[in-house]
């Protein structure tokens, strides 16, 4: 399947598959700038965490190669109705993404139409 998104970076950067990506800067136009929204930025990112409530096992976290456990990076919050959840800390997210964690996010595409 192609993916339009893909093929339309690919496009704007000369390359013919993904091999370059990290290996330097690259610059280019995108011939569809409106493609552009469907790019997840770390500000969607943490937005999708928050807004949705994400938690474990949806949310994970890793740190040096270990999964953190997820009362280091969620707390219980109790609703106005009495429902108790586990939520995100996002002090503690972003925290762990200035020292260079990994997110895993399951089903982020139900979460996120533009993932889709």
């Amino acid at each position: 399947m192609d993916h339009t998104l893909i093929s339309s970076i690919e496009k704007a950067l000369g390359w013919k598959d993904s091999r370059p990506l990290g290996a330097g800067v690259a610059y280019g136009t995108m011939p569809n700038p409106e493609l552009c929204q469907q790019i997840l930025t770390s500000t969607r990112l943490l937005d999708v965490i928050m807004r949705r409530s994400l938690e474990f096992p949806q949310l994970r976290v890793f740190q040096h190669g270990e999964e953190l456990h997820p009362d280091q990076y969620t707390r219980a919050v109790t609703s106005r109705r009495g429902q108790a959840r586990q939520m995100a800390r996002m002090d503690r997210i972003a925290s762990f993404i200035r020292e260079g964690c990994t997110l895993v996010l399951d089903t982020l595409d139900s979460f996120d139409p533009a993932m889709r």
